[in-house]
């Protein structure tokens, strides 16, 4: 059967078995190679301002409103996560129809909105309230659009940066909240949340500007059974040099290699074949890594030891994100698999080192103690950020095309489903704080060796080839 014949009963919605499939480009199959231009970082740039203003609000939410003037009630806090997950669940079936620029402008558009609200009327429990169902909403739409945008258009070499910028820049939106919260003052007559407003407006703006210059993915117009189009994406993610008619032929060819063989996959097989479980298992613990119960923990001990939010806040997140920038390049020249269940590990046993020290009621008023977990919460952090970064590129590549939206979505919902419970069931005392550590310590143990044996090594990969890796449930090889 002819290739254009398949990519034909594609766009009818009338594909055949994957069985029957017929590749013709045998001698070039999983050896698409894209040598990057300036345009492809523009069209990943607005979706990582976008999560600056996200990851101040995910902050916001899990205890670093420390100077908020309306009151913090737990639906305050759990409301962006609730606004993420329908943002996320809306995008996945729109993503096939819908252009990845128009997402982006979208999500930019709340942003700024939630920010308008946050500046106008810092003083307004509803108000703020819904500007944080916004930005939330906002985020998860924004989230699940850039995973799979960016795991398309990336280089093979170089799809580990590209998808590292969604956790890097939460972790940034993180350090602004932390260290701005921590470091105000009752003196200065301006509202802590207006400021929080002021900087979302100008990412959502800088987002906006960005967002013209995203290109779409040359996928998106083959699904679309439009190929003049399709090639003119890939002549703009190409460098001059490497974008000659032959070239730019083969890779359109490959990419309809790929959508074939990823729109011919069987639903049945698919779910019985695919890594759900793992990733699902793999996204949950970003959640433990920044959550309530360690950020009030890292807070209680520094007003115990210092009296006042002072330099420890700072270097708890400076830890977290020198821990995300350390992964920079470690996941396209060491492997993802290497760097970041080495960080699961120390981070099971920093979890379990912080549980103990709540051990014994007395130990919340020593200051030795106390000064122990401010440490520990600090290295914490450090390997924390130094594994977030790998769960959205191990998202970005497990699943095939047809069901990814819909994966990724499930893996993202849990995420924030976690953040949600931990916010609505944790109250800080010394039992709560070291039954959560301990049992968070031991949760991440035992799934370390879960992922020792079962997650795949996907550096310099294809999509395809990472898929085919992903399908085998037994992955020893850790480089």
């Amino acid at each position: 059967m002819a290739k254009d014949t398949e990519l034909e009963m594609i766009c009818r919605n009338d594909t055949p078995p994957a069985q029957e499939y017929i590749d013709p480009f045998p001698q070039r199959r999983n050896r698409i190679v894209y040598h990057p231009t300036v345009k492809q970082w523009m069209a990943l740039l607005s979706g990582a301002l976008i999560f600056v203003p996200g990851g101040m609000s995910m902050a916001f939410g899990l205890g670093w409103n420390l100077h908020t003037h309306i009151h913090t009630t737990m639906q305050l806090r759990y409301s962006w996560f609730i606004g993420f997950i329908v943002g996320a669940l809306l995008a996945a079936p729109l993503i096939k129809t819908v252009p990845k620029r128009l997402f982006m402008l979208f999500g930019a558009f709340l942003v700024i909105i939630g920010g308008i609200i946050f500046t106008s009327v810092p003083y307004n429990y509803t108000a703020i309230l819904a500007a944080r169902y916004i930005n939330g909403f906002a985020i998860g739409s924004a989230t699940l659009v850039f995973l799979v945008h960016a795991s398309e258009i990336a280089a093979t070499e170089n799809r580990g940066l590209c998808l590292w910028l969604e956790q890097n820049s939460m972790t940034v939106g993180i350090v602004i909240q932390v260290v701005y919260t921590s470091q105000w003052t009752s003196q200065v007559y301006f509202a802590a949340d207006r400021l929080h407003g002021i900087i979302a407006i100008i990412f959502g703006v800088l987002a906006i500007c960005c967002a013209h210059f995203t290109v779409e993915s040359p996928i998106y117009f083959i699904r679309q059974c439009d190929d003049v189009r399709a090639l003119n994406c890939l002549r703009q993610l190409q460098r001059p040099e490497y974008a000659s008619p032959q070239a730019l032929q083969m890779l359109l060819d490959e990419q309809k290699t790929y959508v074939v063989e990823t729109e011919t996959v069987e639903w049945r097989d698919t779910l019985i074949q695919s890594p759900m479980l793992r990733l699902l298992l793999y996204r949950s613990m970003v959640a433990f890594g920044f959550s309530l119960p360690m950020n009030e923990a890292m807070k209680v001990a520094n007003l115990v030891v210092l009296g006042d939010y002072e330099w420890q806040p700072i270097v708890f997140v400076i830890l977290r994100v020198g821990g995300t920038f350390s992964s920079l390049y470690m996941f396209d020249v060491t492997g993802r698999k290497l760097v970041s269940l080495v960080a699961l590990l120390c981070t099971a046993v920093l979890s379990i080192a912080i549980g103990g020290e709540y051990d014994d009621e007395l130990n919340v008023v020593s200051e030795h103690h106390m000064s122990v977990v401010c440490v520990l919460s600090q290295v914490f952090q450090f390997f924390a950020g130094l594994f977030a970064p790998s769960s959205s590129v191990y998202l970005s590549e497990a699943f095939p095309m047809k069901l990814k939206p819909f994966f990724i979505a499930g893996c993202l919902t849990l995420q924030q489903v976690i953040h949600i419970i931990v916010i609505c069931t944790f109250h800080f005392n010394t039992y709560a704080m070291y039954m959560y550590a301990l049992f968070v310590g031991i949760l991440m143990l035992i799934l370390f060796v879960v992922f020792v044996s079962t997650m795949p090594e996907t550096r310099k990969t294809t999509l395809v080839e990472a898929q085919i890796r992903f399908r085998t449930l037994l992955n020893f090889k850790c480089c």
